[in-house]
């Protein structure tokens, strides 16, 4: 009578001889070098850690530091938003990329300066827009103020220059590669 086997035994009887090769380890340990700073930046982000904890945990991470550097600089562009979080990954972005070349770092610098001025200027015309439209319905007054954020054309505006900065500072980080 033959031995009835298991899906697993099965599976482990036909994978006995496979083995990773140097490449394949190396991307699998890139992916979990990656997701422990992911990991890490998540959670000083979401705010349960300060810039002290997550410098330590990152710090602690063993791996090449322009490796750490480049996941967190996707990490970055991805979560760059309008106002919310900017400042604590700003922050976190001058600890990860203090040794950046001065031409970069002034890069960098000029980006979030011109992202800021764009940012006014978009709000201004926003607001604008927004008085226009309450002034068209009859709705005025010298003490009127808008909360332009609940509005759509604020966060089409916004959208649009936030997608437009993603785009510049994705080409800023190809300048580190």
């Amino acid at each position: 009578m033959a031995v009835i086997k298991s899906a697993i035994e099965l599976a482990m009887e036909r994978t006995r001889n496979l083995v990773l090769g140097e490449e394949e380890k190396r991307a699998l340990a890139e992916k979990e070098i990656e997701g422990k700073v992911r990991a890490a930046v998540r959670r000083y982000l979401e705010g349960m850690t300060e810039i002290d904890g997550v410098t330590k945990e990152l710090d602690g991470i063993n791996a090449d530091k322009n490796l750490k550097r480049s996941v967190f600089i996707d990490l970055f562009i991805d979560e760059f938003d309008i106002k919310e979080k900017n400042g604590r990954l700003l922050e976190l972005f001058d600890i990860v990329c203090s040794d950046l070349e001065e031409p970069l770092k002034r890069e960098f610098e000029m980006l979030q300066k011109r992202f800021a001025e764009q940012m006014e200027r978009k709000e201004m015309l926003i607001r604008k827009e927004i008085m226009e439209h309450l002034n068209e319905n009859s709705v005025s007054g010298d003490g009127l103020e808008p909360n332009t954020e609940v509005w759509d054309e604020w966060k089409a505006g916004m959208e649009e220059v936030r997608d437009v900065f993603k785009g510049r500072f994705a080409e800023w980080k190809e300048k580190l590669v």
